[in-house]
Formats: C-alpha cells, sequence, structure tokens
C-alpha cells in the first residue's frame, strides 16, 4: 500500500478536506473503516473512494506537492504520474491532516512497441 499524507499546512490541505467531507454525504457510514496504521501515520474514519468520485482526487494533482514538507509520502514521483481512475483510494482523518491511502499502483511503466520497449 502507498500513502500521502497532506498535512494541515500545505496547499492542498482545504481540497483534501473539502473532498473528505464530500464523500462523508456521499458514502454511507456503515462502509467507513475505523482506522489504519501505516509506517508511523495513523488514520481514522477512513472512506473508500468511489469510482465515479476518482476523478476528484485526481484532481487535487498531488504531485505537485512531491517536494513540499508538508506532504509526506512513500510514493515516487513516477508513480505520482501513474495515479489513474484504476487505483482504489481511500482518505483518511489523520491527526495533523488527511491520509490517501492508493493500492494497486504500477510500481513502473508497461511495456510497449513491437519489441516491449522503445527502439529510438
Amino acid at each position: 500500500m502507498h500513502y500521502g499524507l497532506v498535512l494541515e499546512q500545505s496547499r492542498k490541505a482545504k481540497s483534501v478536506r473539502h473532498l473528505y467531507e464530500h464523500l462523508q454525504h456521499k458514502v454511507n457510514r456503515r462502509e467507513w473503516i475505523p482506522s489504519i496504521q501505516i509506517d508511523n501515520v495513523s488514520g481514522e474514519n477512513g472512506i473508500r473512494v468511489p469510482a465515479p468520485e476518482r476523478y476528484r482526487v485526481l484532481n487535487l494533482r498531488l504531485l505537485d506537492e512531491h517536494l513540499s514538507p508538508y506532504f509526506k509520502t512513500n510514493l515516487n514521483l513516477f508513480q505520482m504520474h501513474m495515479l489513474d481512475d484504476r487505483v482504489d483510494v481511500w482518505v483518511y482523518k489523520a491527526h495533523r491532516g488527511w491520509l490517501l491511502v492508493f493500492e494497486d499502483v504500477p510500481s513502473g511503466p508497461k511495456p510497449f512497441g513491437q519489441n516491449g520497449f522503445d527502439t529510438r
């Protein structure tokens, strides 16, 4: 599992908070996940982002915060570029911000071309 912790001081904090509040009203409370612990980061009241709503997570453009001290992640920049609507996403309320958990993130590029790579 990969994660991104958006701290309250981040430029993206307000957008993530609005996303979380939107999902609170949209997703049934019985489907919420009580808590999670990844590395030394814990989150509570997790909400799985439904497939039709995943564009909201992609529109956050978290890769803009990749080098920010207010954004902690175990994703590298390439993986952040590879996020799409096929990746499962959960949003949790964390102690000092919001925790986004990503599952099924590709670890590398898919082979392409006739030989499985670029022949240029």
